[in-house]
C-alpha cells in the first residue's frame, strides 16, 4: 500500500505564522483598550533637534603640554563665520559635573570665542573638547552669555 499525502492549500508555515501574528494583534489591541488614558500634556515636549555640525577647522582637547582653550583661540586665524563649539561627554547619569567644566571652559576664553554652542551629553567617559567649525546652521551671536 502507498500513503497519498494531500497537500492542499493552508497546510504551510506561513499560515500558522499568519494565526500567530493575528493572535498577537488582538491580545496587544485588547491590552491597549485596557491601558488608561496619557495625560496629553505629558506628551506635549519640545522637538530637539540635534545641532548642524560642520567640518571642524580645527580641535582642541586638553593634555598636560596643551595650551589654554583660551591661548590656542588667540592663535587660530578666525573669521566671524566660524562657532566655537565645546562639547563635554559624561559617563552615568549626572550631567551637572560636565556641564560645569562646560561652562568654565567657556568662561577661559573671555569672550575671544565668538559664537559658542555648548553640546553635554551622554558618553563612554568623562572627556571635553572644543572645535571651530563653519557651522551648516545660524551662526548669530546668542542673546544671553554666561558671566564670569
Amino acid at each position: 500500500m502507498v500513503a497519498h499525502y494531500n497537500a492542499r492549500a493552508g497546510s504551510g508555515w506561513q499560515y500558522a505564522f499568519t494565526d500567530m501574528a493575528l493572535i498577537l494583534f488582538m491580545v496587544s489591541a485588547a491590552a491597549l483598550a485596557k491601558a488608561p488614558k496619557a495625560d496629553a500634556s505629558a506628551l506635549a515636549r519640545p522637538i530637539v533637534s540635534a545641532p548642524e555640525l560642520a567640518d571642524p577647522v580645527g580641535l582642541w582637547r586638553p593634555a598636560p603640554d596643551a595650551p589654554s582653550l583660551g591661548a590656542w583661540l588667540a592663535a587660530q586665524p578666525r573669521d566671524p563665520r566660524q562657532r566655537l563649539t565645546i562639547v563635554a561627554h559624561y559617563a552615568g547619569s549626572d550631567a551637572a559635573p560636565a556641564s560645569a567644566r562646560a561652562a568654565a571652559l567657556l568662561r577661559e576664553t573671555a569672550g575671544a570665542a565668538g559664537p559658542v554652542r555648548l553640546v553635554v551629553e551622554p558618553g563612554e567617559a568623562d572627556e571635553i573638547a572644543a572645535t571651530i567649525t563653519w557651522d551648516a546652521g545660524d551662526a548669530a551671536q546668542p542673546k544671553e552669555s554666561l558671566k564670569p
